[in-house]
């Protein structure tokens, strides 16, 4: 199994078959954990295996019931003597981060071979080592219960890597090419008939759709960054918690597609779509809606968004050329430095949205609109 696959394919595992595990299958996962990492190569980690049946009922009472089920149950310890003579205090962290890129290694060895397992904390110290004789110098920090899944266990929400992570100073600007041995082709689907196809959870950045028509798919949760849609039938396509930065629409039909209105991202008030710098052009995007979305810098040419709602939009800074707008709704949306050029904006409302250094025809709206209110007076 690829490592990406067995990353994104790992479950905690709580529910097994009645197969048993062979020794050359628990040493397999022994050999996957100690090829960890550890501080100065000290590898300050210790394993006891209880693969015998009476010995895992001495469990019960010491963590939950369902643990003694799994036919295999390591219990994980540190080992800190050498860490600590050699660093003293200042090592104390080390042993832990050793036994948990162990534990990492074994968990997804496990999952490449087709099992399973769940990191138990949640257990009574002293007297899982007065019942299994566990000598002072060894520290255990979890149970381990590893075997065959009972079932197909579902993935869980994951949090947005940018609600967990932020750049210490000026980031790397996004794209950029991957060392030769790490470069992937990037997907690519010509000439397709896929009406109401999902797409969940998947990484297609720099992906490339031509002829393809995918009217009432719906995608969620997909990284699209720097993708090309080109001559694509999107009509009342869903689209939600996408990063479609850089992505380039050209020649396409979006009729009543759906972009946003992921309620989690609503809930945390960060924006659903992100499409900063994305190209939009000959775009046929009649009455679409638009929510929660950031449009920031990008170019829109020929579009053609007649009866569109737009609610909450970020296109600061972008560039609108031959749109059509006629009969559209725009909402709490930031039209901060945006241009307008040869753009229909007939019955179009404007309700609460910033305008400011917004231009229309190379005419400054802000100045416009204070003209008008001075030759009312």
């Amino acid at each position: 199994m690829e490592l990406q696959k067995a990353i994104e394919s790992r479950r905690s595992t709580r529910a097994f078959t009645g197969r048993k595990l062979t020794r050359a299958e628990i040493e397999t996962l022994l050999r996957a954990a100690t090829s960890a990492p550890s501080a100065c190569n000290m590898q300050s980690w210790h394993f006891y295996i209880i693969a015998d049946v009476g010995e895992r009922a001495k469990l019960k009472g010491i963590c939950a019931d369902w643990v003694p089920s799994a036919p295999v149950v390591f219990i994980v310890c540190t080992d800190a003597e050498a860490i600590n003579a050699r660093f003293g205090r200042f090592g104390a962290k080390f042993p832990i981060q050793d036994t948990s890129l162990a534990i990492e290694n074994l968990l997804l060895k496990a999952t490449d071979m087709g099992l399973g397992g769940c990191i138990i904390g949640a257990y009574k110290q002293e007297t899982l080592i007065k019942t299994f004789s566990i000598p002072d110098k060894y520290v255990p920090v979890a149970l381990l219960p590893v075997g065959e899944p009972a079932e197909e266990i579902p993935a869980r929400e994951r949090k947005n890597i940018s609600e967990v992570s932020e750049y210490i100073g000026t980031a790397p600007e996004e794209g950029g090419e991957p060392r030769a041995e790490e470069a992937e082709k990037p997907f690519e689907l010509r000439h397709a008939y896929l009406p109401g196809a999902e797409f969940e959870d998947l990484n297609l950045s720099g992906a490339s759709f031509e002829n393809i028509n995918l009217s009432g798919a719906s995608f969620e949760n997909i990284n699209l960054l720097g993708a090309k849609f080109t001559d694509i039938n999107l009509t009342g396509a869903n689209y939600s918690a996408l990063n479609m930065s850089g992505s380039h629409f050209e020649c396409a039909e979006l009729n009543g597609a759906s972009f946003g209105c992921c309620e989690k991202c609503e809930r945390e008030g960060k924006y659903c779509v992100e499409m900063q710098q994305a190209l939009l052009d000959s775009v046929d995007m009649r009455t679409s809606k638009l929510n929660h979305c950031n449009l920031e810098g990008s170019v829109l040419t020929d579009v053609r968004a007649v009866g569109s709602k737009l609610y909450d939009i970020d296109l600061d800074e972008s560039s609108l050329s031959g749109v059509n707008m006629v009969s559209s709704g725009i909402q709490c949306s930031n039209l901060f430095g945006a241009s307008f050029k040869n753009c229909c904006f007939a019955n179009t409302s404007l309700e609460n949205c910033d305008i400011e250094g917004m231009t229309v025809d190379g005419i400054s709206v802000a100045e416009a609109v204070k003209a008008c209110k001075e030759s009312a007076k």
